[in-house]
């Protein structure tokens, strides 16, 4: 028995090939676009290492700032806590309490009344000697 090849055993044989060729170029396609995407991803994160190393250098200088601002801060304050202590210190012999000066204004009164007396008196005692 001899095999006749008829034209639905080469078109078989065609759709065979074409079928298995598509397969071979999707995959091989496929297979592009999954190192193509390897590669994207391989440049995202080489570029998120870039970004983290410029943060990291970024912070560290901002610290320095911080801390450099930190400390003048702390000198300034100590200066103002030195400079109100010696005002307080200067507190007694420069400012007068007002009780202080009342009193004191009091004594000033009491002396000038006194003063006023006396010379009433010696007003007094040259008329009465004329």
């Amino acid at each position: 028995m001899d095999y006749i090849i008829t034209f639905s055993d080469v078109m078989a044989a065609i759709l065979t090939l074409g079928i298995g060729a598509m397969g071979f170029f999707l995959k091989h396609w496929f297979d592009g676009v999954e190192q193509h995407s390897r590669e994207t991803q391989e440049k995202i994160e080489q570029g998120n290492e870039t970004i983290q190393e410029r943060i990291d250098k970024n912070n560290e200088k901002v610290n320095e700032r911080i801390d450099k601002l930190e400390e003048k801060t702390d000198k300034d304050i100590e200066h103002i806590k030195q400079e109100i202590n010696d005002i307080k210190g200067d507190f007694a012999t420069t400012f007068v309490l007002r009780e202080d000066f009342f009193r004191s204004m009091n004594g000033v009164e009491d002396r000038i009344k006194s003063i006023d007396q006396k010379i009433d008196r010696l007003l007094l005692n040259t008329e009465n000697n004329k």
